[in-house]
């Protein structure tokens, strides 16, 4: 499932950011097209990457009919060269600057364990691990396996980087939880990606990514108190984008 929601901070990104592993090529693989969602964000530039990304329908393939005079056109399923590694691109979480009062509040009825007053580094202390499985499309037959440390792999960057135009999230305004943000504020949100890059899937034909997140906690990204807001604790299913390995 794909996370697009109210809800992903520029003080505590300095604290928050390490020297990540760079998201680059095997040796050996093949050239590739930059892969742009339909409002036109370059993925690659995006999350820094070197590798073809994969991501949901809805990204690739505008409404009918499209919300832009000229939408960007990507293949969809994404197109991986055959031997070509390759990484998701839509593995992503963003989060308030500070839980809010009234949202700290509720949250502490509920029983929650703040790891700080920051949901980002909350987040960040949470997440544990990312487990991609790579099946056949649509047999579901397990071709390959990997679990990531999350944090060798993440880029910080703002919610604006990837959702602007027709993808903007607009204000969020809550007034029970004393939440008002305008665009522009929403848009200055820390969003976090992990594009963990994978081995070349094997050949041509068609895939599907089936991409995990462990939580040692549950979490809420201080934009609401609603089921959209939170990551369970444990292991959950967070996205499953397809694929086409070609010649």
């Amino acid at each position: 499932m794909t996370r697009v929601k109210w809800g992903v901070a520029l003080a505590v990104a300095i604290a928050l950011c390490s020297v990540p592993a760079p998201v680059t090529a095997t040796p050996g693989d093949p050239p590739f097209p930059q892969t742009l969602t339909f409002w036109c964000a370059d993925l690659n530039q995006v999350w820094h990457a070197k590798v073809p990304l994969v991501g949901p329908r809805g990204w690739f393939v505008p409404p009918d009919p499209p919300p832009i005079p000229d939408p960007c056109i990507s293949p969809y399923p994404a197109v991986v060269p055959e031997g070509s590694s390759f990484a998701p691109g839509n593995v992503l979480w963003f989060t308030n600057k500070t839980y809010p009062p009234a949202v700290r509040a509720a949250l502490g009825e509920m029983g929650y364990h703040f790891h700080s007053q920051s949901p980002a580094e909350d987040f960040r202390s949470k997440l544990t691990a990312i487990r991609v499985e790579v099946r056949t499309y649509p047999e579901n037959e397990l071709v390959g396996e990997s679990t990531f440390d999350p944090w060798k792999f993440f880029r910080l960057v703002r919610v604006r980087n990837l959702f602007f135009g027709p993808a903007d999230l607009g204000p969020l305004v809550i007034p029970d939880l004393g939440i008002d943000l305008s665009a522009e504020e929403v848009g200055r949100l820390p969003m976090f990606g992990f594009p963990t890059v994978l081995p070349p899937p094997g050949p041509p034909r068609e895939y599907r990514i089936w991409v995990y997140l462990t939580m040692s906690d549950w979490h809420d990204d201080g934009l609401g108190v609603a089921e959209e807001n939170m990551l369970p604790a444990g292991e959950f299913l967070y996205a499953a984008p397809r694929l086409t390995v070609v010649p």
